[in-house]
């Protein structure tokens, strides 16, 4: 777990993280109009804080970083033991 002291802000995809002295945190947007209100983190790191802010703006479709195209992604071919069952049961029918 990564401890900043107190007063160590740091900006992060539009949100400013200021950390408070019971290692909870306060995220602020850095601009108007916002999108995501002010809000506090639990005692947590400083990547927890910023998985939380990624997972809030995901949710309102707000995540401008480039997205896995789905062609890209590997193919799902299901559980191969259902397959395996499928076709035992075609040989013996």
């Amino acid at each position: 777990m990564e401890i900043q002291t107190p007063g160590q802000v740091e900006r992060y995809r539009g949100f400013v993280l200021i950390p408070e002295d019971d290692l909870s945190w306060q995220v602020r947007p850095e601009r108007s109009p916002m999108h995501v209100l002010p809000f506090r983190t639990p005692a947590c790191s400083i990547a927890d804080v910023k998985a939380l802010v990624d997972w809030r703006l995901a949710r309102l479709g707000r995540d401008r970083r480039p997205q896995p195209k789905a062609e890209l992604l590997p193919k799902s071919k299901g559980n191969g033991w259902q397959l395996t069952d499928m076709q035992d049961q075609q040989k013996t029918a």
